[in-house]
C-alpha cells in the first residue's frame, strides 16, 4: 500500500509546477519503483481491453508470419524480415499506446494527482509504469525471438548487442512520445484515437511491412525520419549482419561495420529523444484537464 510519509512530503509535492521533469532524480527509491511497477502490472492484468491491445494484437501479428515462410524479399526469408520488423513494431503496443492510455486515464480520474500527495517521487510514479511497459515489451521480444529461431528457421542474431542497443533506444523514444501524446489528449476515451497517427505512419512507412530499400532514395530518406524506422533498421542490421540502411539489396557487414552503418539511425533516435523530451516536459499534465 502507498502511504503518505508526512506533511513535509505533501508541501513539497504541491509546490511543484504541473509539469514533468526528466532530470535524473537522486532520491529515486528502487523499492518503491518496483512496487509501483507491480501495481501497474496488476491493473493491466485486470483491464482486459488494455491487455488485448498490448498482448493480444502482437500475438496476431506473430501468427501472420507463418504463411510468409519460404518467400524471399531482398535475399532473405520474408517471414524473418517481417519478424525482425515486428521486434521494433511491438514498441507501439507495449510502450507507446499502453503508456499514453495509462497516463491519460490516471490523470483524468485524479490518480496521478493523488499519488503526488504521497511520499512517492515523480520519477517513481511515472517510472513504475514505464518499467512495467518495458518488461512487457522485453517479454514480447523474447517470445518473438524464440519463434523466429525455433519455428521460422531463423538463426541467432549476428550482432545481439547492436539489436539490444536499437531496442533500448526505441523504448526511450516511444516512452517520451507517450508522455507527449498523453499531454495533448483530453480524456482516456480519445487516447485510442490520438495514438493512431503515429501508429499508422510507423506501420506504413517505417519498413515494417516492406523493406525501404525497394523505394526511391528520396522517399527512403523522408521515411527514415519516422521514429520507428531507425529502430527497424538497427534491429535488422544486428540480426542479419546486413546493412539495412543501404539502398537496394542490403550488403553483408562485419561486426564493427554494422555499428558504423547504423550511426545515422542512432543519430535520428537521439534527435527524437531530445525533441520528445522537450515537448513532453511542456505538454504532460498531472492535473485533470477539467480541473
Amino acid at each position: 500500500m502507498i502511504v503518505n510519509r508526512g506533511p513535509r512530503a505533501r508541501l513539497v509535492r504541491f509546490a511543484r509546477l504541473d509539469r514533468v521533469s526528466f532530470a535524473a532524480d537522486a532520491r529515486l527509491d528502487r523499492v518503491r519503483l518496483v512496487r509501483v511497477a507491480r501495481l501497474d502490472a496488476t491493473l493491466l492484468w485486470r483491464n482486459r481491453t488494455a491487455l488485448f491491445t498490448t498482448v493480444g494484437l502482437p500475438l496476431l501479428f506473430v501468427g501472420m508470419l507463418f504463411p510468409m515462410r519460404g518467400q524471399k524479399i531482398q535475399g532473405v526469408d520474408a517471414a524473418l524480415l517481417q519478424g525482425t520488423g515486428h521486434l521494433a513494431f511491438f514498441l507501439l503496443f507495449a510502450v507507446f499506446m499502453n503508456l499514453a492510455t495509462v497516463f491519460t486515464a490516471r490523470r483524468e480520474d485524479g490518480t496521478l494527482k493523488r499519488l503526488r500527495g504521497t511520499a512517492l517521487g515523480d520519477a517513481e510514479i511515472l517510472g513504475g509504469s514505464v518499467l512495467t511497459a518495458t518488461v512487457l515489451y522485453l517479454a514480447q521480444v523474447l517470445v518473438l525471438g524464440v519463434v523466429l529461431v525455433a519455428a521460422l528457421g531463423g538463426r541467432m542474431p549476428a550482432d545481439p548487442l547492436l539489436m539490444l542497443a536499437g531496442l533500448a533506444c526505441g523504448v526511450v523514444v516511444f516512452a517520451l512520445l507517450a508522455f507527449l501524446v498523453s499531454g495533448i489528449t483530453p480524456n482516456a476515451e480519445l487516447a485510442q484515437l490520438t495514438v493512431l497517427p503515429v501508429m499508422f505512419a510507423c506501420m506504413a512507412g517505417a519498413g515494417v511491412m516492406f523493406p525501404l530499400g525497394e523505394l526511391p532514395e528520396i522517399v527512403q530518406n523522408l521515411l527514415r525520419a519516422l521514429p520507428l524506422t531507425p529502430v527497424v533498421e538497427t534491429v535488422r542490421t544486428g540480426y542479419f549482419g546486413r546493412d539495412f540502411t543501404a539502398h537496394g539489396v542490403p550488403p553483408e557487414v562485419g561486426f564493427g561495420r554494422g555499428w558504423l552503418a547504423c550511426l545515422p539511425s542512432f543519430a535520428i533516435m537521439a534527435v527524437w529523444m531530445g525533441f520528445g523530451r522537450w515537448l513532453a516536459e511542456r505538454s504532460f499534465r498531472w492535473e485533470p484537464r477539467r480541473s
